[in-house]
Parts: structure tokens; sequence; C-alpha cells
């Protein structure tokens, strides 16, 4: 999501009666469960955030999630919910950054802390002739999850921590020949609880963020749809305030090519509105808001998902001049994956730094409105990214992937209070001199074994261990060197 919006979704057979009475058809219970649990152990890098030499430490870090699900359905109705529990840092070295503005919670071990339980998901769903109702505490995902991202879907390298929850009250439907025509509308009202740019507890309080959205969408043998989103968004203090739109268009089209198929996938959206959430010295009044984003992929296979071959890449728009009235950083959702290295881990502890130094009473005499939006959590922005990568599943209980990402800066490479400090000419967060737009090439590899069903009794069982690795080949704009980040996540699915 951008840095200034977020848009913001084992079948048991019954037992036969007597022989001269015919079977009943099965039927789905009326209860079902699905859920993860995931142990994930992280090396992580030790980066160096600031001019200083401040580092993050680096170190070996055990983290956990259990994520649970229940679901009644009954006919046209369904009534579900989800539950994160003991969710952060459990054991390990974490971050010597401190100041608790990384959402991740790498600066502490907090999963028996602040992580015991979050609700993800309560809701009501259903039909009424040919008008479907959803109503509740929901997650949201669009497309790529460029800008909507739920959270819950596996990416190439790294991992996924959050998901935009939101209640919602939505009415779809298909209206053409009764239902049976591809072509779906909705129209749904949000009130925003945690996403990249906002979160609310209704006991704490909290970024009041409301949004309207109306979308159409085609899913046939391809998939075209237009997302449209209105965010109004106030800031705790009660009078900052957000007002944007944005639209979102997707396309999905799969293209058979003997025994290959061939998918090209694209999403792209742009923002416009005004903000005075973050201000500069040359619009105290607030600051208008254009931006946008683009991202594909295409993706080659044989029969059989034994070899996959992938290009992606990604371009968000950047700032070139920060000091004027106009703000046109574009910022992927966090849990977009761009490789594991780059952004969730260097750009992200970065932001954390730079975000303590503005704090920071001997650097100023107050930080500058909106200096919370500079931290991210690693999210891909203002930046383009190519990456191509191979997979391939040699037997059906093993997967590897390698991959390597190049990116590069859409602005001149700079850290927001050194090149303040400098003048406003654009330095590194190290304080050296930046040139050009090189931001690194990152090369990724992945070897999951297991990952197959096991069944136990009326449920089936999904266990795996994922193994990963990224290597951040730097460039001289943040500082040159290699940064690698390994991990291991022991995952059971159900």
């Amino acid at each position: 999501m951008s840095a200034l919006l977020l848009l913001a979704t084992a079948a048991w057979a019954q037992d036969a009666g007597p022989a001269s009475v015919p079977a009943p058809p099965d039927r789905p219970p009326a209860f079902t469960t699905d859920g993860e649990l995931r142990l994930l152990g992280s090396m992580y890098p030790d980066v160096v955030v600031d001019d200083e030499g401040t580092s993050t430490g680096g170190g070996f870090v055990l983290d956990s999630r259990l994520r649970g699900g229940l679901t009644w359905q009954r006919d046209a109705w369904k009534v579900g919910a989800e539950l994160d529990l003991v969710e952060g840092q459990l054991a390990g070295d974490p971050w010597d950054l401190s100041g608790g503005v990384d959402a991740r919670g790498r600066h502490e071990l907090d999963a028996l802390d602040d992580g015991l339980v979050e609700l993800r998901r309560a809701y009501v769903e259903g039909r009424v002739g040919l008008v479907g109702i959803q109503a509740g505490l929901v997650t949201s995902h669009w497309g790529l999850g460029m800008v909507a991202n739920d959270g819950a879907h596996d990416p190439w390298f790294g991992r996924a921590d959050f998901g935009d929850r939101v209640l919602r009250l939505r009415l779809a439907t298909r209206p053409l020949d009764g239902g049976q025509t591809p072509l779906t509308f909705v129209l749904a009202g949000d009130r925003v609880v945690e996403d990249d740019t906002a979160e609310w507890n209704p006991l704490e309080g909290g970024q009041a963020a409301w949004q309207g959205i109306g979308s159409v969408l085609w899913q046939g043998d391809q998939t075209v749809g237009l997302y449209g989103v209105y965010r109004n968004q106030t800031e705790t203090d009660g009078e900052r305030t957000t007002e944007v739109g944005v639209l979102d268009l997707y396309g999905d089209a799969p293209i058979a090519l003997g025994a290959w198929t061939l998918r090209l996938a694209i999403e792209a959206a742009a923002i416009a509105g005004s903000t005075d959430r973050t201000q500069t010295y040359n619009a105290r009044e607030g600051l208008s808001v254009s931006s946008g984003g683009v991202t594909g992929l295409a993706t080659l296979s044989p029969e059989g998902d034994k070899l996959l071959c992938v290009l992606r890449g990604g371009w968000a728009s950047g700032d070139g001049d920060p000091d004027d009235d106009g703000s046109h950083d574009f910022a992927f959702d966090r849990d977009f994956d761009a490789g594991m290295v780059l952004y969730d881990e260097v750009q992200g502890a970065i932001e954390a730094q730079t975000h303590a130094q503005l704090l920071d009473p001997a650097n100023s005499g107050g930080p500058p409105e909106g200096v919370d939006a500079l931290v991210t959590e690693g999210a891909f922005r203002r930046a383009a990214f190519v990456q191509p990568l191979v997979g391939g599943k040699p037997l059906s209980w093993l997967d590897l992937r390698a991959g390597v990402a190049v990116s590069w800066a859409t602005a001149p490479p700079s850290q927001a209070f050194l090149t303040y400090r400098n003048g406003g000419v654009p330095v590194n967060h190290l304080g050296q001199p930046t040139s050009g737009y090189a931001l690194g090439t990152e090369l990724d590899w992945a070897v999951k074994v297991g990952d197959v069903d096991l069944d136990v009794g009326r449920d089936a069982l999904r266990p795996a261990l994922l193994v990963q690795g990224g290597h951040l080949l730097a460039a001289d704009n943040l500082g040159g060197g290699t940064v690698t980040l390994v991990t291991a996540t022991g995952r059971l699915r159900w």
C-alpha cells in the first residue's frame, strides 16, 4: 500500500442407512477448521544504519505464530473467525535498535507478551437472491497484492507477517443471465483496523480511516478487474487528515502453448488527493498527492509443474524533490515480495533508525509532522526491480527455487535526516554522497521439503520445512558490501 494510503478478502461421508434406504448425498460438515503452526528461525544480518556506526546487531532469532480458523456453513450462509496466537519473537538476539517502531517486533522478544492473541477475522456472509452480503472483520486482498494484501499468500521468497484488516460491509452481485455470466459488481464500506498507514483499536483508539470501495471483476478464462477506493483518514491528534482516491487495474490470463502454459498478470494503480499528515518547508498547509505503481509477472510451466520459469518486475514512483508541495512516493504493500533482504531487512532497518534520529531531541527541537510515515517495515517503495527466477519439483515432496532481483531507485537515493542536515544534497544513511540510482542485486534461493497431505482421520495435515537464503550485493548508494539472511521455517497446516 501507498505510504499515504492503504486500500485498502475435508468433506466427510455420512454413514449409509439400511440397504433398502438410499444413502443421503455427501454434505460438508457444518463446522470446519483450518490453520497453521509456524516456527521460523532467522540468522539476521548485522546492518549498519547510520553515520555513527549504529547497527542492528544481528544474530539468531526464533519467532512463532499459531493461526487457527473456524467456519460454520449451511446452505448459502457462512460464519467464520480466525485468530493469531503467540505471534512474535520467542527467543534469541533481537535488534539492538530501540524505539518500538518496528511492527514486526524485531527489536524485542514479545511473542509471550504483546503477541498472545490477535483477531484477524470474524464475519458472516451469505446470499439473498443474486446479492452476496458480507459483514464483519475481514482481511482484504486484490490482484497481485500490490495495494491490498491479506498476508495469507506465500511469497516467492521471504515471509508474510501482516495482512490488511478492515470492518467491512460488502454487497456483491452477478446480475447478468441469472448470475451465470461471470461479471461481478461490488460495493463496500470499510473502517480500517490495521494496514500499512493506519491502526485502530476500539479500546485504545488510533487513526480513523474510512474507505468506500467499488469494483467490477470479470472471472472467466481470463480475469480482468477495476478497483476504486476513496479513503479519508484522520490522525490520532484529530486534526491532520488524508483524502485520496485510488484506481487499481488487474488482469490475469493463462495462455496454452501446447504442453506448456504461459500466464501473464499485471496490476497497475494510481493515487491522487491531498494530505497534511506530512508537510514540507514549502507546503506548511499540506501536500498534494499523485503517485503510481505497476507490477507484473510472466510464468511458463509444462504439465505436471515439474518446472517453473518466472519473470517478475515492479515500479513505484519516487519523489525527486521532497521540499516541494507535492508527494509522489508510492509504496507497495509491506507483504508484497520483492526479495527478502534489500527492502525487508536493510531498508527496513534504515527507516527505523531514521525515525529514531528525527525523534532525538539532540538532533532537533521536535520531529517533523508525519515522521511515523517514514517507517514502512521494509515495504518496496520509490524503486523498481526485475526478478527472473526458476523453480521445480523433481519429487512430489521437494520444491526448489532460485532467483536474482536487480533494484534501482526511481528518485535520487537519500536518507531524510542526513540529507536535510547536508543542505538538501542527497546522502545515504552513512552520510556518503549518492550518485545514479542503483540499489543492488539480490540472489535468493529456497528449498522446501514435504508440503504434501497426510491423512489423519477426517482431516489432512500438511507439514513442510522451508530453508531460504538471500544475499544482497549492495550498491555504493547503500554503502556497498554483502548482506546475507538465512531462515528456516517449520510449518504445519491443516
